[in-house]
């Protein structure tokens, strides 16, 4: 009996090492994903040393031919704004080309996009963004070619700003910045969101492995482009991927500022945040290859600011709380680590119930990471396809 009780013993202490060991490990996952490897980029990256961008101003360079492509489902309520928008960019009128892909509209977008003498693609099928983006791209003559969603509005030469990054014939594909309008915890969490992206993804353009590009304006030399294959979710991410894979650089223009409206409501944001997350957990096991070590700072930022930051690490969180919730009478250590869970989660909570902005922090971190799990069970399921619908926008800008 005494012997049964002293392995009961052995068996307990083993589990209790094994379970701290499991918690740091995942803590140190975690900081480095949030702290180390923004602080390392941000020291290598002022190292890195090579031609700058030129500071002229973009009018000012010989800006190569640009076409400007929109998806634009059942749109016909900002169509016609996205168009006023687009002319309005400072870019040479002789160089630019615009088309708008309305494939699977039910609306006036169409109608209204031709009537201002736009080159309008149209047929009845509802086959994805994915599949009218390949439709659009046939008929794209510019060098480059820039990707932008119909609800979003652009800053003053942010075509060119993005067009000419192209100059190096290293660039293959280039970003715009995000910015994000309306008022309330939702609009500041999104946009504190997008700041830290912007402060990740500069340092991460000076090496040339930018983690991704939004579709709100996402600009590819054109000649590099590929047929997305129709089951791919995030056209956006892909694209990125792909480019990357072939050896060419990634870049972000923090300057070509696009400007979006917040969504309508929590479970809105949650629904496109989860789409997001499927893609996401998509395009990483796709393009799995871009980890191998002999990828170089391509790799350490491919598992760092993706694999880690939106796979692994949100798997974590409910594990990490699991393990200190059962260490929280043991050790002090897991006290406090549960303790200071209970606290963020709940000022989250209550953020998102509230629409609070001086607890965005606490609730964009939850609503992202909640977002990833579940967008990964449903892209595992085979839940998430191609054809979605976007949610409302309180105003297109």
């Amino acid at each position: 009996m005494t012997g049964h009780r002293a392995g009961r013993i052995r068996s307990d202490a083993s589990s209790t090492s094994l379970a701290r060991s499991a918690l740091a490990g995942m803590l140190a996952a975690t900081a480095w994903a949030y702290v180390g490897y923004p602080a390392v980029l941000l020291v290598r990256s002022r190292r890195t040393t090579g031609d700058p961008v030129s500071s002229a101003p973009p009018e000012d360079r010989d800006l190569p031919t640009l076409t400007v492509i929109v998806a634009a489902l059942n749109e016909a309520a900002v169509i016609e704004e996205k168009i006023a928008d687009l002319r309005k960019q400072d870019y040479p009128q002789e160089r630019l080309q615009i088309v708008v892909a309305a494939d699977g509209s039910t609306d006036e977008t169409p109608q209204i996009a031709r009537a201002l003498g736009v080159e309008t693609l149209w047929e009845p099928e509802r086959r994805g963004k994915t599949s009218a983006i390949n439709r659009a791209m046939q008929n794209a003559t510019g060098e480059v070619t820039c990707l932008t969603d119909a609800n979003c509005a652009l800053a003053p030469g942010s075509l060119a700003a993005v067009a000419a990054r192209f100059a190096d014939p290293r660039v293959g594909i280039v970003s715009g910045a995000k910015t994000v309008s309306g008022s309330g915890g939702r609009a500041a969490g999104e946009g504190l969101y997008w700041r830290l992206e912007a402060m990740l993804k500069t340092a991460e353009s000076d090496l040339g492995v930018t983690m991704g590009a939004p579709g709100e304006l996402l600009g590819i030399r054109t000649s590099l482009f590929r047929p997305i294959p129709e089951h791919i979710i995030n056209d956006d991410f892909y694209l990125t991927c792909d480019v990357l894979d072939r050896g060419y650089t990634a870049e972000y223009a923090g300057e070509a500022l696009t400007s979006e409206a917040t969504t309508g409501s929590v479970c809105e944001e949650f629904n496109r945040r989860s789409r997001i997350a499927a893609g996401t957990w998509q395009s990483c096991l796709e393009f799995a290859q871009l980890a191998s070590p002999r990828r170089g700072w391509l790799a350490v930022g491919f598992v760092s600011h993706r694999v880690l930051r939106n796979l692994a690490i949100p798997l974590m969180l409910p594990l990490i709380w699991l393990i200190s919730r059962s260490m929280r009478h043991s050790h002090r250590s897991g006290q406090v680590l549960h303790r200071g869970q209970q606290l963020a989660y709940g000022a989250a909570i209550i953020g998102l119930v509230t629409n609070a902005r001086v607890l965005a922090p606490f609730s964009e971190f939850l609503l992202v990471n909640a977002a990833q799990i579940r967008g990964g069970f449903r892209w595992i399921a085979g839940r998430e396809t191609p054809l979605w619908d976007k949610p409302a926008r309180s105003t297109w800008a």
